[in-house]
C-alpha cells in the first residue's frame, strides 16, 4: 500500500505501483482521456475516483475499474469536460 494525496490534500490509501491492476490506472497509469491530468477525488459515497475539471465539477474516472467495468453507471453533473 502507499498513501496517495489527491485534490485538496485529500490523503487515500491505495495499492503499490508493484500491485498496480493497470494500465490503465487512475493514479499510476492513466489512459489518454479529456481530462487525465486534472486531479483526482475519492468519491467516499459511490467507492469510485473522480477527476476535477477546471470549473470545480467532479467527472469520473474512466480508468477507475467501477467505470471501466461498468459496475457503476459513471452518472454525474456534467458540464461537457469529460
Amino acid at each position: 500500500m502507499e498513501q496517495v494525496t489527491l485534490y485538496g490534500g485529500e490523503i487515500i490509501w491505495a495499492h503499490s505501483p508493484e500491485e498496480c491492476f493497470g494500465p490503465p490506472c487512475s493514479i499510476h497509469a492513466p489512459s489518454e482521456h479529456r481530462l487525465n491530468m486534472a486531479p483526482l477525488h475519492w468519491r467516499y459515497d459511490r467507492q469510485i475516483m473522480e477527476r476535477i475539471c477546471p470549473h470545480g465539477i467532479g467527472h469520473p474516472d474512466p480508468d477507475d475499474i467501477k467505470i471501466r467495468e461498468g459496475w457503476d453507471e459513471g452518472v454525474h453533473g456534467c458540464d461537457g469536460c469529460c
